[in-house]
């Protein structure tokens, strides 16, 4: 980090005629950022930063607090969240860093102390929710309100619960909670690496703590794989056409959050709206087979924004769905909270722009 430091006091950020500029060490100056010229030109000081970066993490610092620890000498900051996320994504993929899924500290409960199922269209949770061993630590998770409120909703106990995207493992967190079986599907190694953990530790601490018993019978399955191969994985598993009460469907709103650096499987590396959507269909195809008879698949889905125009990506993916064959039963809106990746271009552009506040819960049924 003494090595870290000493770069840093020889960078300068400044503007000229309202353009960021950034002045390397090594004299170079860049426009806006500085990031692809360290990368190309000081590989070894960019991988020595990247593995600063993991460490931060794996000390229990988030990226916008690990931004802080790099600003210049005048207190300007030289990143952003963004290129901390890719940076350790990249070391990781790449096996040069491991990253540790730190536990929560203490459970102070394992079902939220108040909760009721959702009446309404407009599903507005302030609070993301922290019980049992929920965290925050994975970008672009859903609030676990959300699945709960599916699982209890829409399944019965014993009933099988899937999740193609699982991110950071709250849909099944949430299925195993509530006495469901459940299988997770993720092409991201870091996805599935903190939601098995989370699954661990959930497993550990329930059998020290006699507030809660947890049924192994309904232990989750995690599965590193591609969304477009569910089917072909879920048979290895004796699950079924027609064997899936409900499917929670999360997938990336296109590429306004990148989860992997070097997995070409990843929907989030998409750049463009209809062959995103096309390789959308694809799954949604292997899922309505998967879906039993009245059967019930949710997907949550937000717009995003390019060139300065908005996508329509909620509504291009519900007609994807629709194409095979699923029912539109409900459009649920979801108000957004804290969503930083929209932040840019209402401090931007406030004076013509909305802050998207809002995703799309579109439940399907069979």
């Amino acid at each position: 980090m003494k090595r870290v430091q000493k770069l840093l006091e020889k960078i300068e950020v400044y503007y000229d005629s309202r353009e960021r500029k950034v002045r390397c060490f090594c004299g170079e100056i860049c426009t806006r950022t500085i990031v692809p010229h360290i990368r190309r030109v000081h590989p070894k000081e960019w991988e020595e930063w990247s593995r600063d970066f993991v460490r931060l993490r794996n000390e229990g610092m988030l990226p916008n607090s690990i931004i802080e620890n790099y600003k210049t000498k005048d207190g300007k900051l030289l990143f952003t969240t963004s290129v901390v996320e890719r940076a350790i994504r990249r070391i990781i993929e790449e096996q040069k860093a491991q990253l540790k899924t730190l536990p929560k500290p203490k459970i102070d409960e394992w079902e939220p102390s108040s909760f009721s199922l959702q009446r309404t269209t407009v599903w507005n949770f302030g609070k993301r929710g922290n019980w049992a061993v929920h965290q925050s630590d994975y970008r672009g998770n859903w609030p676990p309100m959300v699945p709960r409120n599916l699982i209890l909703r829409y399944s019965l106990e014993g009933e099988i619960i899937l999740d193609p995207f699982v991110g950071g493992g709250t849909t099944l967190i949430e299925a195993w909670l509530n006495n469901r079986r459940s299988f997770g599907l993720d092409v991201s190694p870091i996805a599935i690496k903190i939601a098995q953990e989370r699954i661990n530790e959930m497993e550990d601490k329930a059998r020290k703590d006699e507030r809660k018993q947890l049924n192994q019978d309904f232990k989750p399955l995690l599965i590193k794989d591609d969304a477009r191969n569910v089917k072909k994985v879920l048979s290895r598993y004796s699950v079924d056409d027609g064997s899936v009460k409900l499917a929670c469907v999360h997938p990336p709103y296109l590429d306004s959050l990148r989860y992997t650096e070097t997995i070409e499987e990843d929907l989030s590396r998409i750049t463009d709206k209809d062959v995103f959507c096309d390789q959308i269909q694809l799954i949604a195809s292997q899922i309505y087979d998967l879906v039993a008879d009245n059967g019930i698949c949710a997907v949550l889905i937000g717009d995003t924004k390019k060139n300065k125009r908005v996508v329509p990506l909620g509504f291009l993916v519900k007609e994807r769905f629709e194409q095979e064959n699923f029912q539109l039963r409900d459009i649920i809106i979801k108000v957004q909270h804290r969503d930083s990746s929209t932040r840019f271009w209402y401090t931007k552009r406030k004076k013509i722009d909305y802050l998207m506040a809002h995703e799309y819960l579109f439940i399907f049924s069979k």
